[in-house]
């Protein structure tokens, strides 16, 4: 996997694979690059896949965010990576996490080298608002949000530095209940909490289980989402990008109605997987392999 360095000082991994017309692959909060593979492995011969592992996670997981917001933080990366490796005109994957970050960066930053763009599972504002009902988790955001706040107090007694793995037991016990749990009703995975129950004892499984473990990462996360401002309408109704919008019709994270005024407000091809949560990679894998298909197959 070879480096590119953020302006930052930091450096990012990023793996390069296929041959043909590039296009940047952005994955979710809780994953890292190599989850993209089995979907673009059908597609190596037509186009060059550029997976980043975004600041934080996988092969870049010592680089530490240096502002307030992530968001930012990421977009900033990504621009650096193209700049780095010299790419333009080329198409763009953002799934959760990765959607935020390209359209905080086409809010923000320099979107012109987009030629095309696909937006998985993810509403253009992510807190509710008198105008929006369909930020994170819905009309059960209050709830949602309160859990997060309980979180960030429990880390008010850690340090502001280090991993999970380096606290007092209590501490550590209490700070890992509360996100499996958070994680799981993210994931719609409630297993997961069963799963830091069975590993509990044996610390080097725990990054198995959680995708984030650093808690200077988890501070910043938190902060983001509950007192960041993420509401991307006003800059999205000028989208100017051709664009495809997936979503998980059961996704309990973002709802569908939401994400559909969004595909309606930019122009986007809606595909909906029915029998889809947020997590479309998992819930139906060959569907969304055949949804980026015809993505890709657009852009050639």
């Amino acid at each position: 996997m070879p480096l590119f360095p953020a302006r930052d000082g930091a450096t990012l991994r990023v793996r390069l694979l296929g041959r043909g017309q590039p296009v940047l692959m952005l994955h979710g909060l809780g994953m890292q690059g190599r989850d993209w593979l089995p979907f673009v492995f059908p597609f190596l011969r037509r186009f060059q896949f550029v997976i980043p592992d975004l600041r934080g996670a996988g092969g870049s997981a010592a680089a530490r965010f240096n502002q307030a917001d992530v968001f930012h933080n990421h977009m900033q990366d990504m621009e650096d990576l193209v700049h780095h490796f010299g790419l333009r005109d080329f198409p763009l994957v953002g799934y959760s996490l990765g959607a935020t970050t390209s359209l905080h960066w086409h809010a923000h930053g320099d979107f012109s080298p987009v030629k095309r763009y696909l937006h998985i599972d993810q509403s253009p504002c992510t807190d509710n608002k008198a105008d929006w009902s369909h930020g994170l988790f819905g009309a059960r955001q209050g709830h949602f949000f309160a859990q997060l706040r309980e979180l960030l107090a429990l880390l008010d007694g850690a340090p502001d530095q280090g991993r999970i793995a380096n606290l007092a037991p209590g501490l550590r016990a209490a700070i890992l209940s509360r996100l499996t749990d958070i994680l799981g009703q993210i994931a719609g995975r409630r297993g997961l909490h069963s799963a830091f129950s069975a590993t509990a004892r044996w610390s080097s499984l725990w990054a198995r289980v959680l995708p984030v473990t650093e808690l200077a990462d988890i501070r910043a996360y938190l902060n983001a989402y509950l007192f960041g401002a993420h509401d991307y309408r006003s800059s999205a109704a000028d989208w100017g990008v051709p664009a495809t919008v997936i979503t998980g019709a059961r996704s309990p994270l973002y709802p569908a109605q939401g994400q559909a005024e969004f595909a309606r407000l930019i122009g986007a091809r809606h595909v909906v997987l029915p029998r889809s949560g947020h997590v479309p990679l998992m819930s139906q894998p060959l569907a969304f392999t055949r949804a980026l298909g015809d993505f890709l197959a657009d852009t050639e």
